[in-house]
């Protein structure tokens, strides 16, 4: 563990002398159309709902039903 930790401490500590060193990056020049992030949200909840329900369905259907064994 400290090995790792011996090698990353230098590589960690030129990271952040960049990022010091660093101008700040200017504001960007358009902002993203509300359409797209309308769409990307549908989509993205619609795919979160799907799967739980996906998940929900495989889960009911794998039930092992008592009726159904032989005496």
């Amino acid at each position: 563990m400290s090995r790792s930790f011996s090698r990353l401490l230098p590589i960690l500590a030129a990271w952040l002398t960049y990022a010091a060193a660093a101008a700040p990056a200017d504001a960007p020049a358009e902002q993203a159309s509300p359409i797209a992030v309308i769409v990307f949200l549908v989509l993205f909840v619609g795919g979160c709902v799907a799967f739980g329900v996906y998940l929900w369905w495989s889960s009911r259907k794998g039930e092992a039903k008592p009726d159904t064994e032989a005496p």
